[in-house]
């Protein structure tokens, strides 16, 4: 998507500026972001996992997975 804007200067003809969205950074957000709730996910099972069956030595990674989903 692009959008134009008109820009007038006294005396001289008007110039047309293009705006772009560059695609690299948009893909790139969205893989960061697959990957943050995939962390998250991963440290939700985790800690059920945990609380469920007493294993209190789940509970670290989980917060290594919240840690990288942030």
């Amino acid at each position: 998507n692009c959008s134009y804007f008109k820009h007038f200067t006294p005396g001289q003809s008007s110039e047309i500026f293009e705006v772009t969205t560059q695609k690299e950074y948009s893909i790139s957000a969205a893989a960061i972001a697959i990957f943050s709730v995939g962390f998250a996910i991963v440290g939700t099972i985790c800690v059920l996992l945990s609380f469920r069956k007493k294993r209190d030595y789940l509970l670290k990674p989980a917060s290594m997975f919240y840690t990288f989903a942030g």
